[in-house]
C-alpha cells in the first residue's frame, strides 16, 4: 500500500517535472527562441514574397520579379528546414522520457515547407513561359494528312 502511494506520488512528481521542463523549454532556452525567430523570419519572407507576387502577376505582369520571388521562397524554405530540424533534436535532448509525439503543428510546418519548395520552383520556371501566360504564344496545331 505504501509502495503504491509512493509510486503514484513519484509519477505525479515526474509529470509535474516534465511539465515544468516543457514550460522552461518554451520560455528560457536559447535554441527555442532561435527556432521561433527562424520560423517568424521565414513567415515574414513568405508574406513579402506573396505581396510581390500579387504585384507582379495581378497589377503589371512583371515577369522579371518572378525569379526574385522564387529566391525569397527558397530562403524561407532554408530557414524553416533549419528550425524544423533543430526543434525535435533539442527537445528530445531535454526530455528523457523515451518517445515523444509531436502535435499537428509540426507536421503542418513540414507541409508548408514542401509547398514553398514547389512554389519556389514554379516561380523560377514561370518566366520561360511568359508568352503562354500573356497569350502571345503562337498556336501549334498537330495534325496528320492521310
Amino acid at each position: 500500500m505504501v509502495t503504491a502511494g509512493h509510486t503514484a506520488k513519484s509519477m505525479e512528481t515526474c509529470q509535474m517535472a516534465s511539465s515544468t521542463v516543457i514550460h522552461q523549454i518554451r520560455l528560457n532556452t536559447a535554441w527555442a527562441q532561435a527556432v521561433a525567430a527562424l520560423m517568424i523570419l521565414g513567415l515574414i519572407i513568405l508574406i513579402v514574397a506573396f505581396i510581390i507576387s500579387l504585384v507582379a502577376l495581378c497589377c503589371s505582369l512583371n515577369f522579371s520579379l518572378l525569379p526574385v520571388i522564387g529566391v525569397l521562397l527558397f530562403i524561407a524554405v532554408v530557414l524553416q528546414i533549419i528550425a524544423l530540424i533543430i526543434y525535435p533534436v533539442k527537445f528530445n535532448e531535454m526530455i528523457y522520457e523515451g518517445q515523444y509525439y509531436y502535435t499537428w503543428a509540426y507536421g503542418f510546418g513540414w507541409g508548408a515547407t514542401v509547398l514553398m519548395i514547389g512554389c519556389g520552383i514554379l516561380f523560377c520556371c514561370l518566366p520561360r513561359y511568359e508568352d503562354e501566360v500573356t497569350g502571345l504564344a503562337k498556336t501549334k496545331y498537330i495534325y496528320s494528312s492521310a
